[in-house]
């Protein structure tokens, strides 16, 4: 009986913990956000690594790559879209927790504090505001911010889970042999 009081105190303990640094995760882009915001002008560039990397203040009333962005129905959607992710994003960290995937509970919950930190600003300003830029050559990268590198760090991991990982992965050699 001692060890089913110690598994449940030990998952209690990692989900605080996963509580605690879903909390971290959106203090450090809210903090950065707040920051950018405050300290530069609407459009200005603080060179980091001058023709590469910089940081620059600005909005977006869209999603991705301004996806949205001009059409007055946008933010509505995405605030709509945003509360469904999370409860399916829940919903699936719930599963993995109790399959014990830990690879899987990471990547959750980089995209579940990515999804809420967008979010805050949605709610906040009807935008999100982005602040890291890089330019390769001439194209310049779309401008993003902490929360959009938490969730595209988050999605690659459950792809990778499930093209390589997962014991059913599409890419996994199975009983020694490469499958076609």
């Amino acid at each position: 009986m001692q060890g089913v009081g110690t598994d449940r105190r030990k998952r209690i303990v990692v989900e605080i913990v996963s509580l605690v640094v879903i909390s971290i995760l959106i203090a450090f882009d809210q903090i950065a956000k707040l920051h950018f915001s405050r300290t530069l002008k609407f459009g200005e560039k603080l060179n980091v690594i001058d023709g590469f990397f910089y940081f620059t203040y600005t909005l977006n009333t869209g999603a991705a790559w301004s996806f949205l962005a001009d059409v007055s129905w946008g933010q509505l959607f995405f605030k709509i879209l945003t509360v469904v992710a999370l409860i399916a994003f829940t919903l699936f960290y719930v599963f993995v927790a109790r399959k014990g995937y830990k690879w899987l509970r990471v990547a959750l919950i980089l995209v579940i504090s990515g999804t809420i930190g967008n979010f805050i600003d949605r709610l906040a300003i009807d935008a999100v505001i982005d602040f890291i830029g890089f330019t390769f050559g001439t194209y310049n990268f779309p401008i993003f911010n902490l929360a959009d590198s938490f969730l595209v760090v988050g999605v690659i991991m459950i792809i990778i889970q499930y093209l390589f990982i997962d014991e059913n992965a599409v890419f996994k050699k199975k009983n020694g042999n490469k499958e076609n």
